[in-house]
């Protein structure tokens, strides 16, 4: 069996202009984007549209996890109000010039479901994309081996 990625860019791939929060979007707000769409998370971005982080349903779900046992409850996630109370800063992300198989490593490497695509403008990560598994899934090709009987 032979099992390849193809030669393409992110860019090829990804979503443009995906629909992304600010770090001041409620979490109501959150809760309703989320319910509106299928995603599992959300770019965070400021008003010049460079990437500040992500918020996923797990993020939003930690806001809910009651304290058991030993273990407190992460504070300021049960007192969060806006999306920069509970989102992820640490940026993992692709560039659309980078090849598909870049994003498939990142995303077995980190188990993260969607990548944001950032072009990098005046030293800053600007969001311009998003790829996810279901995208790359595409990319992916296996033959069967037809051997000789």
């Amino acid at each position: 069996m032979r099992k390849q990625v193809e030669e393409r860019t992110v860019r090829e791939v990804m979503t443009p202009t995906p629909v992304a929060v600010r770090p001041s979007t409620t979490v109501g707000e959150l809760k309703a984007l989320f319910e509106a769409h299928d995603f599992n998370a959300f770019p965070v971005v400021d008003e010049a549209g460079a990437l500040c982080g992500m918020v996923s349903k797990l993020d939003f779900l930690r806001m809910f996890r009651p304290a058991r046992r030993r273990w407190l409850p992460d504070l300021r996630a049960v007192w969060a109000e806006r999306v920069e109370d509970i989102m992820c800063s640490a940026i993992i992300a692709v560039e659309p010039g980078d090849p598909v198989v870049v994003a498939v490593d990142l995303m077995v490497e980190t188990k993260l479901r969607s990548l944001p695509v950032v072009d990098r403008r005046g030293g800053k990560p600007v969001l311009v994309g998003i790829v996810s598994r279901k995208d790359l899934l595409r990319c992916l090709t296996i033959e069967e081996d037809r051997g000789h009987a």
